[in-house]
């Protein structure tokens, strides 16, 4: 019996040693292979496996919750290219919270706080400054303050300004030219009666749909596999519009007009879209980090109406430049009667509308040249991105305020309307 338990214990280690042995080899491959092996469980994905013609529609998109709150500050993870925007010289500085802020408001008949406000809206940074001081700052859902944040559509309200700058330096004559006369391979398509402006105030009166982007034929899901997969170049994409209606008379929001601007923008400067960006804001308007632009690696074209990423406090230094009509610090970027232009409706079509009782902001906002314009006596205009992306700029107040949100739904008027309620009621606290 003794020697039997002998034997056993000979067993009992041999077994062992092949367990340590077993683990010492395979735990390297879980440090190595994480990502792929546990993507959907951790919210984490292969852009690989999405449908990007649906990107908006499908559960499995790193536009949808989860995979939104950690790729919305993290698109430099998804294996796409990066057309950098390099920052130069001394950091505009920013002064650092002097006290804790909060407030409450309301909204819809009930009272919530700033903490409430943050759950609802999935909010992943929000960042509130009056001129060069931060109020308030805060990062959710592993954001950090030296986050990259993607935009989506507040880039457009950028365009806008390079738009003007392009103006001012004369590579643009006027923004009455025809972008025919930029873009001669669109003489065939519905941009051919289009001029700059009308491409400004999103008045091409070409077809494109884009009033609702959860409904299968929007035309965004035209856009999204040109822009992520090369899948049809961004030009070719404007080449394969019609026209709908005569250009100039009525606002329709699409995404394909501050395209359309983009490539403007390339052919009159011979530049780049983000090397153009990088030399007219980013290397002068002293930010603290690089931004980049994103996009599939077979699209030739960087895009220009979505996908720019940066910190939040760069964006806010952004819109303390415009707030400052062109101006941050000893730096002139544009003068002031491009920012005035910009934030001034064209007509009944353009014009902000009373929001209402019941805070209906969202149906009721105006637009100017690629801003929208919210109504009320301060005259505050905003860079807008769905999914819950802002810049809120109130001139009268002093006040800019960044947010980045991961919202379920990409255009909720609800979202809206309470995201500018509260971007409201915190500029009247701060700057009464």
């Amino acid at each position: 019996m003794f020697n039997k338990m002998r034997e056993l214990d000979k067993k009992s280690v041999m077994t062992y040693w092949k367990s340590v042995f077993i683990f010492w080899f395979i735990a390297p491959l879980f440090l190595f292979f994480p990502a792929d092996s546990q993507a959907r469980d951790t919210g984490k994905i292969d852009v690989a496996d999405m449908d990007m013609g649906r990107a908006l529609l499908d559960k499995y998109s790193f536009m949808a919750q989860p995979y939104s709150f950690y790729y919305f500050h993290n698109m430099d993870k998804l294996g796409f290219e990066l057309d950098w925007v390099y920052r130069r010289g001394e950091v505009f500085i920013l002064k650092e919270p002097k006290e804790i802020f909060t407030t409450g408001y309301t909204f819809g008949g009930k009272h919530y706080s700033l903490e409430d406000y943050f759950k609802r809206n999935f909010v992943l940074g929000f960042l509130v400054l009056h001129d060069d001081q931060i109020i308030l700052e805060k990062y959710f859902h592993g954001a950090l303050s030296r986050s990259h944040f993607i935009s989506n559509s507040v880039v457009k309200s950028f365009i806008s300004i390079l738009i003007g700058i392009a103006v001012e330096e004369g590579k643009i004559k006027n923004v009455n030219d025809p972008v025919t006369q930029y873009l001669p391979y669109l003489a065939n398509s519905g941009f051919r009666e289009v001029s700059i402006k009308d491409l400004l105030q999103m008045s091409s009166g070409v077809q494109w749909d884009e009033e609702d982007y959860l409904k299968p034929g929007c035309d965004f899901n035209r856009y999204v596999p040109a822009w992520l997969r090369g899948e049809t170049s961004l030009k070719d994409l404007a080449v394969s519009c019609k026209t709908k209606e005569k250009p100039g008379e009525r606002f329709q929001y699409k995404s394909i007009d501050t395209e359309v601007l983009g490539q403007v923008l390339e052919a009159a400067t011979g530049m780049p879209l983000n090397k153009y960006l990088e030399e007219k804001l980013w290397g002068k308007i002293g930010a603290e980090s690089n931004a980049f632009f994103c996009r599939g690696k077979t699209q030739p074209q960087t895009p220009a109406a979505v996908g720019f990423n940066a910190t939040l406090r760069d964006y806010g230094r952004f819109g303390l430049m415009v707030m400052n009509n062109g101006r941050l610090a000893s730096q002139k970027f544009i003068d002031e009667r491009w920012i005035q232009d910009s934030t001034t409706p064209a007509g009944i079509s353009w014009q902000p509308q009373s929001a209402g009782p019941n805070d209906e902001f969202s149906e009721n906002m105006g637009y100017g040249y690629q801003w929208w314009l919210i109504p009320g006596e301060d005259h505050v205009f905003m860079a807008l991105g769905i999914y819950g992306q802002a810049i809120y700029i109130n001139p009268k107040r002093r006040i800019v305020i960044v947010q980045s949100s991961a919202w379920p739904n990409p255009d909720s008027e609800d979202n809206w309307d309470e995201m500018i309620k509260v971007m409201e009621t915190i500029a009247r606290k701060v700057s009464p």
